[in-house]
């Protein structure tokens, strides 16, 4: 992608095309995967706590889409994926974030 901080056309919805740097590469996975039909980043809570670096994804089955909870080192942003195949959708950015760096973990699913 050509901007560093922001996400727009293609793949991509939603008011808001700002990405923080951890959500930036999960969404650059996520656009490349042929399964994934929208993606829908979210506000930014900034000037969170210092994690001393640490870069995390939590992926969540939430029902119609899969959400992706991104921690980068001092901000927070949730971003909504939408897939026809949300398994290989699921695996193909757990992979892509982990090969890049990212801590991955999973949560449940809403309808648990």
């Amino acid at each position: 992608m050509s901007d560093k901080g922001s996400r727009s056309g293609g793949k991509y919805g939603g008011g808001h095309t700002t990405v923080i740097p951890a959500a930036a590469v999960v969404c650059d996975i996520a656009h490349t995967c042929p399964s994934v039909t929208r993606i829908s980043p979210g506000f930014i809570k900034a000037g969170l706590h210092s994690v001393h670096g640490s870069r995390r994804v939590k992926i969540t089955d939430d029902g119609g889409s899969i959400l992706l909870s991104v921690r980068d080192n001092t901000s927070h942003q949730e971003i909504r994926v939408y897939a026809t195949d949300t398994q290989a959708a699921k695996l193909a950015i757990a992979c892509g974030a982990r090969n890049k760096g990212l801590s991955i973990c999973f949560g449940k699913s809403s309808g648990n």
